[in-house]
């Protein structure tokens, strides 16, 4: 009897593969091509992907990035999410800010793998501070969005400082004249001697914060809800300026979604994870 010549390159996936591909899966290997490799399998990598995606407990996702926490950051965290969590804080009156880098070349740093649903996430780390990019400031409560600051050349305390006056100051003006607390992260030009003293002739009451702690800010969702708008469809931009322009034009169509009330699950959930970075 003879084969046809499709039947003698057709690649046998035999159970015993089909378990070692599941088993390096399950561990969070980055790609189906790199399974393939590991495991020096005589199938393509489609094939893989194919028998992968059979199993229900196993996603393809993006790896979160995620700062290097220390056991004195999470000690840290801790603290502040004991402190916080039944403070009975008014989080309505908390201004969230944050600076956000956006690139011409689409969202940076990603990294995926399968994830197991029956694990915990994974992650990279990520070290704090090619291609052109734009930098923004904005800020949101539950009164609504500041407008968008773009942020011109190098950064210094006088520049934040001058952010700080046009941007945030006559947004607490109209909407909250009760007033608020300003919640920022901990870069040196936030805490800085010159910005302390803009602070304190300005009235601005400061939210103390955990340093590496971008989970805890809601801003994030908001962040990643205008990454999603601006590079929709896998658009890429050529010019700094249209990619302004783009980010303008989203950030005014938002629906502010209700972020507060995640706040105390957010500081539950450092307490469970004993300070380390959480889900959020």
């Amino acid at each position: 009897m003879v084969q046809s010549r499709e039947a003698d390159h057709i690649p046998k996936v035999t159970q015993r593969d089909t378990r070692r591909v599941l088993r390096v899966a399950s561990q969070g290997q980055s790609s189906s091509s790199k399974i393939k490799t590991e495991l020096q399998l005589d199938v393509s990598s489609r094939t893989v992907r194919r028998i992968l995606a059979k199993v229900p407990h196993l996603k393809y996702k993006k790896r979160k990035k995620t700062p290097r926490l220390t056991a004195g950051h999470k000690k840290a965290r801790v603290e502040w999410a004991k402190s916080h969590v039944d403070l009975g804080l008014d989080w309505n009156q908390i201004v969230f800010s944050d600076e956000k880098k956006l690139n011409l070349d689409g969202p940076g740093g990603l990294q995926y793998y399968w994830h197991d649903l029956r694990k915990v996430e994974q992650s990279f780390s990520s070290r704090q501070n090619g291609g052109g990019s734009v930098m923004i400031w904005a800020g949101f409560s539950s009164q609504g969005l500041t407008e968008v600051a773009v942020l011109e050349g190098r950064q210094d305390s006088y520049a934040y400082c001058e952010t700080i006056a046009n941007y945030l100051l006559p947004f607490v003006h109209q909407y909250h004249p009760d007033g608020y607390v300003f919640q920022q992260d901990n870069a040196s030009i936030h805490t800085s001697r010159e910005t302390n003293e803009f602070f304190s002739d300005q009235g601005i009451t400061v939210l103390s914060w955990p340093a590496l702690s971008p989970d805890l800010n809601p801003i994030e969702n908001v962040w990643g809800h205008l990454v999603r708008k601006v590079y929709a469809n896998g658009r890429q931009f050529s010019r700094v300026q249209d990619l302004k322009q783009e980010i303008l034009r989203q950030w005014e169509a938002i629906d502010l979604l209700k972020l507060l009330a995640s706040m105390k699950s957010r500081c539950i959930e450092v307490l469970q994870c004993k300070g380390a970075c959480t889900k959020y």
